[in-house]
């Protein structure tokens, strides 16, 4: 199974050598030690267009990099188009960049996947862009790597329980791995107020309570789109450094309609 890229040229740069400036300019250099890493690493990062978002997401794979490089990486997206099963690996195959292609290791696919919460399924990645938006900054970043991408519709606590349990196991067996949560923070309010929403859940996801994160996402109306990529990847570790935070305005000018970003790494 080879998945095509379909936000290239759009989100990103369609081109190699436009979308490896691009990802220069957000990144800055590449990993410089060549280990890999000697502990799991968690990274929570933005999925907007890279005019918007790269800057945060690019300052976050940075502070990653100081641990070496990763030979695999399971990246947890919102499910946005609605197809699907209700969290969905893709568990064989190719996902193609403009700066090449990335193996699907299917060995950790499978030890992920339950069939009764967690289901082998393509349909729900075919058309999704907050997996794809991440590679090429992380191919930037890493070359090469192997990634196990996994798509949430279903992102309720129970849910993220079940899947926790079973990466705390894979991460265990695969210490060298990078744990990616993909998440755009408060949506289309005023500067101000996404700053303040986006605060409220950045207390909570520094403190690690994820219960009080979903209490305050409900009570709040804070319109994150990956609360479950969230939790699952903030549940695996006991530290964590917010890199940077921002919305969309930083880059558009526009406060009256923004998009908030944050960037985390855990370890």
């Amino acid at each position: 199974m080879y998945r095509k890229p379909v936000v290239s040229g759009k989100f990103y740069p369609g081109t190699p050598i436009q979308l490896e400036k691009t990802c220069e300019a957000f990144v800055g250099e590449r990993a410089t030690n060549k280990d890999f890493f000697s502990q799991p690493v968690g990274l929570i990062l933005p999925h907007a267009g890279y005019v918007y978002s790269g800057k945060t997401a690019g300052m976050g794979i940075k502070k990653a990099t100081e641990y070496g490089r990763p030979k695999n990486i399971i990246i947890f997206g919102p499910n946005h188009t609605g197809y699907g099963e209700l969290v969905s690996v893709w568990s064989e195959g190719i996902w193609q960049t403009p700066l090449g292609n990335i193996e699907v290791n299917s060995e950790i696919a499978d030890k992920l996947i339950d069939n009764t919460v967690i289901f082998s399924d393509e349909m729900a990645h075919l058309y999704e862009h907050s997996i794809e938006v991440q590679l090429p900054l992380l191919q930037y970043a890493f070359g090469e790597f192997k990634i196990i991408p996994v798509c949430m519709m279903d992102q309720r606590l129970s849910t993220v329980s079940k899947i926790v349990d079973k990466l705390k196991q894979i991460i265990k067996e695969y210490p060298d791995t990078l744990v990616v949560a993909s998440s755009d923070f408060n949506h289309y309010d005023p500067h101000e107020i996404t700053l303040e929403k986006d605060k409220l859940a950045i207390e909570k996801i520094l403190e690690g309570d994820i219960e009080g994160l979903y209490e305050r996402i409900k009570k709040h109306n804070i319109t994150m789109c990956g609360p479950g990529p969230i939790a699952v990847v903030r549940s695996l570790f006991s530290n964590i450094e917010l890199v940077y935070h921002t919305t969309s305005a930083e880059f558009s000018q526009d406060y009256s309609y923004t998009v908030g970003y944050a960037s985390f790494v855990l370890w």
